[in-house]
C-alpha cells in the first residue's frame, strides 16, 4: 500500500491529475469561497492582520472553554463523481502563552490543538455558519476530530504531546506522534499538505507531509505514507464542504490557519501513469549516473 501511494503520489506530481482549484483563501482578499465563522463558547474567532503573508484566520483564543469554526461554502469548481484525487493543504500555527498556567490556565500544558477536514453536505449543509462539534454528529473536540460523515485531521497538543490524526465517518484511522521532530506549539508556521487518492476499490489512500517552519527553515517531513481509510470512496463521496475548527479549555493556546488550498484531479490512466513513472525513474537514475 506504501509504496502503490507513494507511485500514485510521483505519478500525479510528474503528469498532473487535470486538477482544478476547488477552494483557495488566503484571507488577504484572494479567496474564490465564501467563509462563515462560529462561536460556540469563548473568544470568538476573526481574520486579524500581521501575519508573516498578510492576515490570517484565528479561530482558538488565548482564554479558556474556546469553541470555534470557520465553513467554506460548497464550490462550484469541484470536478463532482469523476474526482480521483483530493488535495488539502493549509498553515497552520499554535501559540501558547508562557504564563497562562499562572493566569487561570492549568495543567501546565497549552491546549487543545485544531482540526480541519471535508465535511459531506448531506449531513452538514450547503452553505453557511455550521459547528459540526453543536450537532452531535461525533467528537465534540476538534484536536481529534472524529465526526460522522466527514474525513479530518486533527493537531492535538494537550499534556504536552503534538499528534497528528486522520479521521473518517466518527472514527480515528491513524494517530502519529511527531514530537521527536516537530513541535505544533511553536508560534511558526507549518505547511500541512493531504493528499488522498482514490484506490479504485472503494477506499482511499492518504499521504500527508508537513513543512515545518514554512516561511523560515521549511524542513519537511513525513507524516503519513499510503494510510489506508476503509470505506473513504472518492469516486461516490459527493459534495463536501471544508471546515476547521480550533478548542480550548482549562489551559489555552492561540490556534490559527492561512493559505488554505482544496484541488481534484482524476487520477491518470495506469498506462498513462506507468510511463510517467518510468520517465521519473529515468531521470532519478540519469541524475544518479551524472553525479
Amino acid at each position: 500500500m506504501k509504496l502503490f501511494a507513494t507511485l500514485m503520489t510521483l505519478a500525479l506530481l510528474a503528469l498532473g491529475t487535470s486538477a482544478n482549484a476547488a477552494l483557495v483563501e488566503d484571507f488577504d482578499g484572494g479567496g474564490n469561497t465564501a467563509f462563515n465563522f462560529t462561536n460556540s463558547s469563548g473568544g470568538a474567532p476573526a481574520v486579524l492582520g500581521g501575519g508573516p503573508t498578510g492576515n490570517f484566520a484565528r479561530l482558538a483564543n488565548l482564554n479558556g472553554s474556546n469553541n470555534n469554526s470557520i465553513a467554506f461554502d460548497v464550490n462550484p469548481t469541484a470536478t463532482g463523481s469523476a474526482v480521483g484525487f483530493i488535495r488539502m493543504q493549509y498553515d497552520f500555527r499554535m501559540t501558547d502563552d508562557a504564563a497562562n498556567a499562572q493566569a487561570g490556565g492549568c495543567c501546565g500544558s497549552a491546549a487543545d490543538g485544531l482540526g480541519i477536514g471535508l465535511f459531506q453536505t448531506s449531513t452538514y449543509g450547503n452553505a453557511g455558519a455550521v459547528n459540526p462539534t453543536t450537532l452531535g454528529q461525533g467528537s465534540n473536540i476538534w484536536e481529534r476530530p472524529a465526526f460522522n460523515d466527514a474525513f479530518t485531521v486533527g493537531m492535538d497538543i494537550f499534556q504536552n504531546i503534538d499528534v497528528i490524526t486522520l479521521n473518517f465517518n466518527g472514527a480515528e484511522v491513524a494517530a502519529a506522534d511527531v514530537q521527536a521532530f516537530l513541535d505544533l506549539n511553536s508560534n511558526v508556521y507549518h505547511r500541512a499538505t493531504v493528499d488522498i487518492i482514490d484506490d479504485g476499490a472503494g477506499n482511499a489512500l492518504v499521504d500527508m507531509t508537513v513543512i515545518a517552519d514554512v516561511n523560515g527553515a521549511a524542513v519537511s517531513h513525513d507524516i503519513f505514507t499510503g494510510q489506508l481509510v476503509a470505506g473513504l470512496d472518492l469516486t461516490t463521496l459527493g459534495d463536501y464542504r471544508l471546515i476547521a475548527g480550533g478548542r480550548t479549555g482549562g489551559a489555552f493556546v492561540a490556534g490559527d490557519f492561512d493559505n488554505i488550498l482544496v484541488e481534484e484531479g482524476v487520477v491518470p490512466e495506469p498506462a498513462t501513469a506507468a510511463l510517467g513513472l518510468m520517465g521519473l525513474a529515468g531521470l532519478v537514475l540519469r541524475r544518479r549516473r551524472e553525479a
